[in-house]
């Protein structure tokens, strides 16, 4: 069997060949070129974005014996045996992720490379391994021979252990943007005469959602067809939908057509098209009509604040998707409240705009309410500050796992719709004793849960049978408090309690510090480990 699917046939092996990551790759060419190699790399990032193949690229350069500003020439001894050489250890962390076979790594690498100048190991899906794994693999990384290499690759940065992230060099691949995408489409279609017009590929462009793998998978399956790559063809053979048939929804709604606006509808439901697609392609639609409108060129009878409008609503919507709803029954109530039926309009959204001074004096009583009452848990940022301090205070392992445990089976109990709906994509990052850290992976959703914590926290404390002060953050602010407890970590310090009372604090410490930075002693460093 010969054939080779599109996305290996077209696998880059060089640095100029990778697409959608410059800022990847002028950094590896640098290093390579002034022999500043380091000795652990951490790539991370979505799936198909060219990690593993960025991975194989930089051994090969590194092990070229005539690389060119960091370029390998593809000519040397080196450069010809690289594919199937043994030196290059590939090992996929899905399936070989137990402590015995990391042992059996540790054991191989003092054997001096056969015959290239480094032996480089790639482990591919790193976060799959296990506890017991990443502990075993931990001083190997931090101090390999001089003749070794390790080169990480994850889809899921926040499984990998801390003390894995400060051994490494990290490099965070991008989603490939579309223009990318359809430019190397454009290429592997000429290069294998597929027959195709340039709105089919930028339909397989939009699918792909950044991801070149996904992308190229999607061409090779609608080449057999040995049809023309058009957007009709994706939209049937891959249950994607036309721009056009987005684009008559929008006008049913400007026009008040409710009849055809339910055929649309139906149509989508009944084809089974992904609820995310459909949203995502009416969004779009709407910020081109929106910017469209300002220039006075859209002949949509739909003015820039209605669009703005439903395209707040849409995207709050589709976050919001995670409980057992027919999500084509929401969509359809949310767009139907900016039609207009019988000159009586269905509760379309009213933005008000508040006279600047009331809108400040509102803003300071509610941080003044929030300061002062901690029962209602609408938590202000310096209050959040000052819990994630405190929960790293006392945060261990141990605590860790038992409350992550609690609160996946916590989810699964949870009866109210709404409760469920908002704490489904939560996670547990770091636990205390009192304290519990959860990062929730959908954008702004912190904010909505911030403000119904009160019941969140009412109903896991009767489920726990224990009271814990649950923190939610976003994985922007997570990543940011990492950070800096690796930089405390650095600068030995230690994290001590701080009153929640934040009045109470300002008047004992009038030139108060960065809560994350107040410290005076040695950290334990096995004190706590956050994923």
């Amino acid at each position: 069997m010969n054939y080779k699917v599109l996305y290996r046939k077209y696998r880059p092996d060089s640095f100029e060949g990778l697409i959608g990551q410059n800022h990847v790759v002028e950094i590896l060419k640098n290093s390579i070129k002034e022999n500043k190699i380091a000795h652990a790399y951490l790539f991370s990032g979505p799936r198909g974005t060219g990690k593993t193949s960025t991975a194989r690229i930089l051994a090969k350069s590194i092990n070229c014996l005539d690389n060119k500003n960091g370029v390998a020439c593809g000519k040397c001894a080196n450069c010809i045996s690289f594919n199937g050489n043994p030196d290059i250890i590939e090992i996929d962390a899905a399936s070989n992720n137990g402590v015995d076979e990391i042992r059996e790594l540790i054991n191989n690498i003092k054997i001096m490379p056969t015959s290239l100048k480094y032996k480089v190991y790639i482990i591919d899906e790193v976060h799959m391994l296990s506890q017991s794994a990443f502990n075993a693999l931990l001083l190997t990384l931090e101090e390999p021979p001089e003749h070794v290499i390790f080169i990480l690759a994850t889809t899921n940065i926040e499984s990998v252990p801390i003390t894995i992230l400060s051994r490494c060099q990290r490099f965070d691949f991008k989603r490939i943007g579309n223009a990318d995408l359809l430019k190397q489409l454009k290429f592997v279609c000429d290069s294998e005469k597929i027959d195709y017009d340039e709105d089919g590929l930028t339909e397989i462009a939009n699918l792909a959602d950044g991801g070149l793998r996904d992308a190229l998978s999607i061409l090779d399956q609608l080449s057999k067809n040995e049809e023309k790559i058009t957007t009709d063809l994706v939209v049937r053979e891959i249950g994607s939908i036309s721009n056009q048939k987005i684009t008559d929804l929008i006008k049913t709604i400007a026009n008040n057509d409710i009849e055809n606006f339910e055929k649309i509808m139906q149509s989508f439901q009944e084809n089974s098209l992904n609820y995310k697609v459909v949203i995502k392609k009416i969004i779009y639609s709407l910020s081109q009509i929106a910017v469209e409108k300002i220039k006075g060129n859209s002949d949509i009878t739909m003015d820039y604040d209605t669009c703005k409008n439903i395209i707040l609503d849409l995207n709050n919507l589709i976050n919001k998707i995670n409980i057992n709803v027919d999500p084509y029954l929401l969509i359809k109530i949310t767009l139907l409240g900016y039609m207009n039926v019988n000159n009586n309009l269905i509760d379309k959204p009213k933005k008000i705009e508040e006279n600047t001074e009331e809108k400040e004096s509102v803003k300071k009583e509610i941080v003044k309410n929030e300061v002062k009452t901690k029962d209602n848990y609408l938590i202000n940022n310096e209050l959040i500050d000052i819990q994630i301090n405190n929960c790293f205070v006392n945060a261990s392992k141990i605590y860790l796992k038992d409350l992550q445990e609690k609160w996946k089976n916590f989810i699964a109990s949870v009866d109210s719709a709404l409760i469920k709906g908002l704490v489904s994509d939560t996670m547990v990052v770091t636990a205390s004793d009192k304290y519990a850290i959860l990062v929730t992976t959908i954008n702004h959703q912190e904010i909505e849960i911030n403000a119904n914590l009160a019941n969140i926290k009412r109903l896991f404390d009767e489920y726990s049978k224990a009271s814990y002060t649950l923190v939610f953050i976003s994985e922007d602010k997570w990543n940011q408090e990492k950070q800096k407890y690796i930089n405390n970590l650095q600068k030995h310090y230690k994290y001590t309690y701080i009153s929640e009372d934040i009045e109470e604090n300002k008047a004992t410490q009038e030139d108060s510090e960065d809560i994350t930075s107040i410290a005076t002693d040695l950290f334990d460093i096995d004190k706590i480990e956050i994923e």
